[in-house]
């Protein structure tokens, strides 16, 4: 009898050690929407909308996001932010805060600051870079709104360190139409891309109201566990990631593991092997679970039909050196809850969040470049060694600036095989494994011209045939083979280095250009530099190379110098 009630002790305890925060609340509220201050409903002002979110929609909280460049234009003779935030003061109530915003536009995507000091717009800052430099200069609350291609995807997320600090929030969902079907396949997968290339962003869903129904145009809301409802607890509670994206007006969700709660970063001496992940959810309509998804970077989990009042624990393995967990919900009546993520991550400040996506050849030198981070505002050592089937391939000592984003130009040697295994490590820890398929290496005919930077990466052949992918000769090459290479030229690129003007050569170049007899030293024309190349002018300026069907001429030598590597090869179609 003794350990029955033992057994149930422990139940009780675990029960009780985990549940929803209490030293927290939860408020429902909506933190993008639109009055005439931008383009909302016409002749509505931010009090309008607040009030209307207060006494109508019964939200806890509401921001007002008017798009900035409507700014530019006075209301009433005053700055339109300086208006909404003083009507955000007079509309706050006990139990309601109004939160001041402006929404930041362009085609690169669409982004909401929340009660910053000033207002900058696509006028002003006009690219998403000038952007975040003005957003960490005011050190402002931001959010990536609606992220789907229609709007812009922030060049696919690109990652700056620093400019994580501030953009604490994404949208997984965004409309205000009555089918309250908000959250969408795109935004949530472009969610999950978000956190795999390194952005540390809460689940959010906007209404975006761009007409009278701010609040009312359906159910869906952003949650978010806070102290108190006042403006400091919520933009705090934005911040610190404790919010979750719902279509369901009500429904209470909580995550945590044995370190941390939803919304934080445990930053971890060793890497632990697995967490155990509690899942807390209660809806007080009694809406079912249908499917239960948990997400990793890898992973997937997914369980069905379970209670309208769950406290689950999941045991989750962590297969990747910067990880990340959160709950999607879906309700049986297409209602969808997505969380924020909790990540465990390395002590020391140097990230790698996407390996490199290049074609390898075999037996050869290859280019394996990839981008290295630190995500941290002191400098950072990263010892860096790449091995290829259990070899030590390449190895480097570098030490990057706070927050530096670096470009690592690793090189690394494959077999001759089908494929090959690369581990990456930084630190001695794993940021990579794949299995590499590896192609046959480009074969290239380079006929008397010193190859330079071609040297090394392409099977070479001092013959000319059909089996070539690309072919380059000197000009004086042509007077014993004209009718061979023109007819290899129907087939593939044939480059030409002019070293002696003969009839052969005159015949491939367009009469528009004029090439001349005189030599230059040490020039760079059209985006090539060269040692030493004859002149050629079109309209009477200097021209670097000529293009005509597939041969592509050369004053000179552009294989000599490094610089021109990329646009000589894309000139040559040499992969």
């Amino acid at each position: 009898m003794k350990n029955v009630i033992m057994f149930f002790l422990i139940i009780i305890i675990s029960v009780l050690v985990f549940s929803f925060p209490n030293d927290l609340i939860l408020l429902f509220g909506n933190p993008h929407s639109h009055t005439s201050f931008s383009d909302g409903e016409p002749g509505s002002t931010p009090s309008d909308a607040y009030k209307h979110g207060r006494d109508l929609a019964n939200l806890d909280f509401m921001a007002v996001t008017d798009h900035a460049y409507y700014f530019e234009a006075k209301y009433n003779g005053r700055d339109k932010f300086e208006v909404m935030k003083e009507m955000a003061r007079q509309e706050t109530t006990e139990n309601f805060t109004a939160i001041a915003g402006f929404e930041w536009t362009a085609g690169s995507g669409h982004i909401n600051v929340f009660e910053s000091t000033n207002w900058t717009s696509r006028n002003i800052k006009t690219t998403v870079e000038k952007f975040y430099s003005w957003l960490i200069k005011e050190k402002a609350l931001a959010q990536f709104n609606h992220p789907i291609s229609m709007f812009g995807t922030f060049k696919d997320f690109e990652y700056y360190p620093e400019v994580d600090n501030y953009i604490n929030m994404i949208e997984v969902g965004n409309g205000s139409w009555t089918k309250n079907d908000t959250i969408n396949d795109e935004m949530f997968s472009n969610y999950i891309l978000a956190l795999k290339k390194g952005w540390h962003v809460g689940a959010t869903v906007g209404q975006d109201n761009h007409i009278a129904n701010w609040g009312t145009g359906n159910d869906s809301r952003t949650a978010v566990w806070v102290k108190k409802n006042d403006k400091n607890s919520i933009l705090n509670g934005f911040k610190n990631r404790k919010t979750y994206g719902t279509e369901d007006k009500n429904a209470k969700l909580w995550i945590e593991t044995d370190e941390v709660f939803m919304g934080d970063i445990y930053y971890y001496e060793n890497k632990p092997e697995k967490i155990k992940l509690k899942v807390n959810y209660n809806d007080p309509d009694n809406e079912k679970i249908k499917i239960l998804t948990i997400y990793t970077p890898n992973k997937i989990f997914t369980y069905e039909d379970l209670d309208s009042d769950i406290i689950r624990e999941f045991e989750i393995p962590i297969d990747s050196t910067y990880f990340f967990v959160f709950v999607r919900i879906d309700q049986y009546d297409n209602n969808n809850i997505v969380s924020s993520a909790i990540w465990y991550e390395p002590k020391n400040g140097i990230r790698l969040f996407e390996l490199p996506k290049t074609k390898m050849y075999k037996n050869s030198e290859n280019n394996f470049n990839m981008y290295i981070y630190n995500v941290f505002e002191t400098s950072e050592k990263a010892n860096i060694k790449i091995y290829v089937d259990n070899k030590l391939s390449y190895e480097n000592n570098i030490e990057l600036n706070g927050y530096e984003k670096r470009m690592e130009k690793a090189k690394v040697n494959v077999p001759d095989n089908s494929n090959a295994n690369i581990e990456i490590y930084i630190n001695d820890l794993m940021w990579g494994n794949i299995n590499v398929d590896l192609e046959e290496k480009i074969k290239i005919g380079i006929i008397n011209i010193n190859p330079g930077y071609l040297k090394n990466k392409y099977i070479i052949s001092k013959k000319v045939s059909n089996e070539l992918n690309t072919i380059i000769i000197p000009s004086s090459f042509l007077k014993e083979n004209y009718d061979k290479i023109l007819e290899l030229s129907k087939n593939m690129k044939v480059g030409i280095i002019i070293d002696e003007i003969n009839d052969y050569l005159l015949k491939l170049i367009p009469s528009k250009y004029e090439l001349t007899n005189e030599k230059i030293k040490d020039v760079e024309i059209n985006r090539i530099y060269y040692n030493e190349c004859f002149k050629i002018l079109y309209k009477g300026k200097n021209r670097g190379f000529i293009i005509n069907k597939n041969f592509v001429i050369f004053p000179g030598n552009p294989f000599e110098e490094k610089e021109n590597e990329a646009f000589v090869k894309r000139l040559l179609n040499i992969k």
